[in-house]
């Protein structure tokens, strides 16, 4: 995690004028093309490396499948009850695969993220091309904000779990009481941190920041605006959420159609099959959502902290200028 300051990003702010709702649209609606021309390159280089992952899984896994249907095979042929369980090895692979596909999911949103973030401040509209060239250049430090804004967020989440699992052993009869009372506490403690650090990828992409100058300039900003980032953010995952999960139910179909080749390239391997058909909607919903909500999604944080490094600077020429 660096904190390092890099160059800042060669970019000509226009912040938007009226209401931040109506600053968002007006933004959105100027640079429409261009955000959704960057989101369709991004989404499509994510996709192939994300297909990629989940196939070398797959083939990484495809012993367990054998051996569970040779297992399945038998028991039928000795009319036994077993049912063949390789849960550690999927599990083990899955926990191989899972790290690389969040790391490539980090890599992408933060690209895609610096890039409608340099577009967007842009007076006049630059090629697509010019952009990548620009964003190739902040690769790393999109990525490490996004990173690090993950694992801050999974490291509280994933120490609410443990707290949890450990009052469930330690105090049994006083649950579910006690597990209530860290809920409450802890999803607060998680919506405040995503909120604090929502503002980060817009800092590190228009100001050239490293990924600790990023997080914290993005705390810093938000101190101002709490609540009306909060509503932001919040009907940003909403949008979010419910785009997913709109596509992944539009996509159900599409699990029976991969159930159905995986069987043929697999000579019948329901284990695999079934595996493959579980993944499809998620798989193929993901990158749809993506390509629907990023552009506006980024557009409306990078909207949101031009307007709040104006109204900063504002703020402390006031104060500058405020007679003792």
């Amino acid at each position: 995690m660096t904190g390092t300051t890099g160059d800042p990003a060669d970019t000509e702010e226009a912040p938007p004028s009226g209401p931040c709702a109506t600053g968002v649209l007006r933004t959105f609606a100027q640079h429409f093309g261009s955000a959704y021309r960057l989101t369709l390159h991004g989404t499509a280089w994510a996709t192939l490396a994300g297909a990629v992952v989940l196939l070398l899984a797959f083939a990484a896994a495809w012993p367990a499948f054998v051996e569970m249907r040779q297992g399945a095979e038998l028991a039928r042929r000795q009319e036994d009850s077993y049912a063949p369980d390789n849960t550690e090895v999927l599990l083990l692979v899955a926990a191989c695969a899972l790290p690389v596909l969040l790391s490539l999911a980090a890599f992408a949103f933060g690209v895609l993220h610096t890039a409608h973030s340099l577009a967007v401040t842009r007076v006049r509209p630059v090629e697509v091309g010019e952009l990548w060239r620009r964003v190739r250049r902040q690769a790393g430090q999109a990525a490490a904000v996004q990173v690090w804004r993950g694992v801050l967020l999974g490291g509280l989440v994933l120490s609410g779990a443990l707290l949890w699992s450990l009052v469930d052993v330690v105090l049994p009869a006083a649950a579910p009481v006690p597990g209530y009372v860290l809920l409450a506490l802890l999803v607060p403690a998680v919506v405040a941190l995503r909120v604090g650090l929502a503002l980060a990828p817009a800092a590190a992409a228009l100001e050239g920041l490293g990924a600790t100058a990023a997080l914290q300039r993005s705390w810093t900003l938000v101190q101002g605006a709490w609540w009306r980032t909060t509503a932001y953010v919040t009907a940003l995952a909403a949008l979010n959420a419910g785009a997913y999960l709109a596509l992944r139910y539009a996509m159900e179909p599409a699990g029976g159609a991969t159930h159905a080749l995986a069987m043929s390239v697999s000579s019948g391997n329901t284990y695999f099959a079934c595996a493959a058909a579980q993944l499809a909607s998620s798989t193929v919903a993901l990158p749809l959502c993506a390509l629907l909500t990023l552009p506006f999604s980024h557009t409306a944080l990078t909207t949101l902290y031009v307007r709040r490094c104006a109204e900063r600077d504002l703020h402390q020429s006031d104060q500058i200028m405020r007679p003792i």
